[in-house]
């Protein structure tokens, strides 16, 4: 029986195993989708499509009242400084100001160097692996997806690893807002409560100045006012509050997502082992067979026609790249994992809102991946329980995967 479209949300139960032959179906009948999430929203589904909606200037990234768009009118005025907040993330700015902050963005990001990066991440997964000795197996996600790109990036923000659980806990709250979309009102307040605490954390921590590591990106985004322009203590904590959200959640349902299609495909796993040059590209592929992060979120900032389709100034606009990562008619096989194809996909965004932690994400995937596969050379996914997926779908990955590891190896010497 047909999918109907009518029933597509983020929160649709049906949807968060496996969502992609409903995104097939959709893209055949109806590829741009009016849909009542938001009270009214565009959902498009081609490569065509989202690619060139993702850089249409005619959207804006200035979201920030997203999450409160799924509540009725009468509960949205008790948020007013919530949106305030998001509205400090250079990611939900646009124009000049975009510009600018962006800028020191960049810079403050050069001091998170490829050899940096890599030696943190291989030092947070040697030891959550060091933990598995004599177990025969795990929860991939609970023992290793989870907790290691939190306290990798708390470790890189600048604050202590030790407190990565907490820091992640509030992360997920306000992640929620944004993955699912049936949002009720005690929703948006846990997430606005998840916010307040982040930046009371990092506020407390940016206080001690002196106590911040001077490879952390807090003390580094505090550090940046060339041009005649610097965050304040706050901005600063704001942007370190986005990169949580960005990068924690999105980081472990990648990990896991790609250990799932590993698992499907055996022979991608083979020639990993065999050819580990294809690492890279690898990582790439995982990131378009099964991104963790399934739409880019725009508003129409003006009220244009788009393909015979009236979009109607801030109303959402949605472009699915989750979809559009699987379009038959921009990649061949889209359902085959083929690590050895050089994908355009579209899930670290483009133009001046791409992905501004995108060599982070790669960087720590491939070294994630690689040093578990080298380490526990006989990891593998155990059917019985099955894998936990998660409950929206914005946000697409698993709560729980067990897996075997009957042998763990010793660390090897750094490569």
């Amino acid at each position: 029986m047909p999918f109907d479209a009518r029933a597509f949300s983020f929160s649709n139960t049906s949807l968060v195993v496996d969502p992609y032959p409903v995104y097939a179906e959709i893209r055949e009948r109806e590829p741009i989708h009016h849909s009542r999430m938001y009270g009214g929203s565009w959902l498009l589904f081609s490569y065509q499509d989202a690619a060139a909606l993702a850089r249409d200037p005619r959207l804006t990234n200035n979201r920030a009242t997203l999450p409160i768009m799924a509540l009725p009118e009468h509960q949205r005025g008790e948020f007013d400084e919530f949106v305030t907040f998001l509205r400090m993330w250079t990611g939900f700015l646009e124009g000049e100001e975009h510009t600018v902050r962006r800028a020191r963005m960049d810079e403050a990001f050069r001091v998170l160097t490829p050899s940096l990066v890599a030696e943190v991440v291989r030092g947070v997964v040697n030891g959550l692996i060091d933990g598995w000795d004599g177990r025969d197996q795990v929860d991939l996600v609970a023992d290793f997806a989870r907790p290691m790109p939190a306290m990798v990036l708390t470790t890189l923000i600048g604050a202590p690893q030790s407190d990565h659980e907490q820091l992640d806990r509030w992360s997920d709250d306000l992640v929620y807002l944004f993955g699912a979309s049936a949002l009720t009102v005690e929703d948006v307040r846990r997430g606005w409560a998840g916010g307040r605490a982040l930046m009371a954390y990092l506020r407390e921590l940016a206080a001690d100045t002196g106590g911040l590591p001077h490879r952390g990106l807090l003390g580094e985004l505090m550090a940046q006012r060339d041009g005649g322009f610097g965050f304040t203590a706050a901005e600063a904590c704001a942007q370190c509050v986005m990169m949580m959200f960005a990068g924690i959640e999105p980081a472990r349902h990648l990990i896991g997502n790609a250990m799932m299609a590993l698992h499907r495909f055996p022979d991608q796993r083979r020639l990993l082992v065999d050819a580990p040059r294809l690492w890279p590209a690898a990582v790439e592929e995982f990131l378009r067979f099964d991104p963790p992060v399934q739409y880019i979120g725009r508003l129409a900032a003006e009220s244009f026609t788009f393909r015979g389709h009236d979009f109607e100034k801030g109303q959402p606009v949605l472009p699915f790249i989750g979809s559009a990562n699987r379009d038959p008619d921009q990649f061949t096989d889209p359902d085959v994992l083929d690590i050895r194809r050089r994908p355009r996909h579209l899930s670290l965004g483009g133009g001046a809102h791409r992905c501004i932690g995108a060599g982070v994400v790669r960087i720590q995937t491939a070294v994630a991946l690689r040093t578990l596969l080298d380490r526990v050379p006989d990891i593998a996914v155990r059917e019985d329980p099955p894998p936990k997926w998660n409950a929206y779908f914005g946000f697409h990955g698993l709560e729980s995967l067990t897996v075997s590891t009957s042998h763990v190896e010793r660390r090897t010497p750094r490569r």
